[in-house]
């Protein structure tokens, strides 16, 4: 029977020719009164519905397009032998396409055994011997343990590369627990996590986690500190909670945060690191009347001049951050709005300081509305963090083997006029939306809008 009707034209001859022969198989395996699955555009053979209705949505909604094979309306899945001999020639011929492809994972972009060790070493590298002993031997013992007897890739190695395959492509949770669930089907003797949240628990030692703050829904206050054990907040007195029925408590809205100081101490656990961190001291050459890095800038250099006793070590930090809000589900919901605060380290050389791979997630605020003028509150971790960078924090430094006291400053924002108004509560729209005129502004109001007159 032909089925290329399924991707003609709705409405088209064609395509309504196709639906009526469909219902008329349909109705020759099941009772005119029975209900079947609706295998539509939007109920992708999830639902069930009267046969009149699964036919009017098929007319207005399409047909799944990769529904070709009826196996859920009665169709028989007769699979040969001589069919299998070709659905595996035809299954290999994928995956030499797929390979031949330009968008893959090159070899050198995955973790190797070797590097995993490394890395293992730099995390745990920088703590006391007393901590770092039981956390580095377990981890390390990790990082050794073969995935089968006879294999050359460890478990851990071969986790984290499941894991960044993960990310590099996309694949959605559901869809990724059934790749290591197969997996671990197929070979029951392999060391193989059955789950992606078994996966992430098992990579938990490497410490790349975040902490999630309960937000009061009118964003009033965060649950921490002294709010750490409320039900209710103590301004609105909104619920923390929402409606679980005796279920598990779900907080109404949760702030996930970063931490920053983890992150910046396991630049100096790596020599190579350490080192690239005082690049713009040690090996950059200053050219007169040229930008090449953000040390040649103004701002960097009023700064060093006010305090010297921060500029006097290559190794203090300076940063910059970075927000703006964007809707994660695209034009899927037009009113989701969705800030993160990203930290840029300038130190490290021109063509790493601004690598996607080296900014910094500190704060998601989440949805659906924007923060606003609460701003300011779900920032208090990242500027508590802030505080204690200015005054210094005892970190291990690789590259001359002792501890050092590191600080980091802020030297400016990166945000858009909107950005600014809700990052600093400054006022930029009206009579004072000029930042350079600020409280002297030449604004007029002409009818029904503010101008200003004479420039453009």
């Amino acid at each position: 029977m032909d089925r290329s009707w399924i991707k003609a034209r709705k409405f088209s001859e064609e395509y309504i020719n196709g639906v009526k022969e469909f219902m008329n198989f349909v109705r020759e395996t099941y009772a005119e009164d029975a209900q079947i699955l609706c295998p539509c555009r939007k109920c992708l053979n999830r639902k069930h519905g009267p046969q009149g209705k699964v036919e009017d949505h098929i007319l207005i909604y399409g047909m799944f397009s990769t529904y070709d094979r009826w196996i859920h309306h009665g169709e028989p899945l007769n699979v040969e032998a001589d069919g299998d001999a070709q659905h595996v020639d035809g299954a290999t011929d994928i995956v030499v396409d797929v390979a031949e492809k330009d968008v893959r994972l090159e070899e050198e972009d995955l973790y190797e055994d070797d590097r995993i060790h490394d890395m293992i070493q730099d995390l745990y590298g920088s703590e006391d011997t007393s901590r770092q002993q039981s956390k580095f031997a377990k981890v390390i013992e990790e990082a050794k343990c073969s995935l089968y007897e006879g294999s050359e890739t460890s478990r851990f190695s071969f986790v984290v590369k499941l894991l960044h395959i993960k990310s590099f492509y996309r694949i959605s949770n559901v869809a990724f627990n059934a790749i290591p669930a197969l997996l671990a089907k197929s070979f029951p003797k392999c060391s193989i996590p059955k789950s992606y949240d078994e996966a992430l628990k098992f990579i938990r030692a490497l410490g790349l986690g975040y902490d999630s703050i309960h937000v009061c829904p009118n964003n009033c206050v965060l649950f921490r500190k002294q709010y750490a054990n409320h039900d209710e907040c103590p301004v609105c007195g909104a619920s923390r909670w929402k409606d679980s029925d005796g279920k598990k408590q779900i907080p109404m809205k949760v702030l996930r945060h970063f931490p920053l100081i983890p992150r910046f101490q396991r630049m100096y656990c790596s020599k190579k690191s350490s080192e690239e961190v005082q690049w713009h001291k040690l090996k950059k050459k200053p050219v007169e009347n040229e930008i090449s890095h953000p040390v040649d800038s103004e701002a960097w250099k009023d700064f060093d001049k006010k305090h010297r006793d921060f500029a006097e070590d290559a190794r203090n930090q300076r940063i910059g951050i970075g927000t703006d809000g964007f809707n994660p589900f695209g034009k899927m919901s037009a009113s989701y709005s969705m800030w993160p605060v990203f930290v840029m380290p300038y130190n490290l050389p021109p063509w790493a300081c601004m690598d996607q791979c080296n900014l910094m997630m500190a704060i998601l605020i989440p949805g659906p509305n924007s923060p606003g003028k609460d701003f300011d509150l779900f920032l208090e971790p990242l500027v508590e963090e802030l505080l204690e960078l200015w005054k210094g924090v005892s970190t291990y430094d690789a590259l001359s083997e002792k501890k050092i006291n590191l600080r980091a400053a802020v030297l400016w924002c990166i945000h858009d006029y909107p950005g600014l108004s809700t990052l600093s509560g400054r006022v930029m729209s009206g009579y004072y939306a000029c930042l350079h005129c600020d409280k002297d502004p030449c604004s007029q109001r002409i009818r029904n809008k503010i101008c200003y007159i004479g420039h453009r």
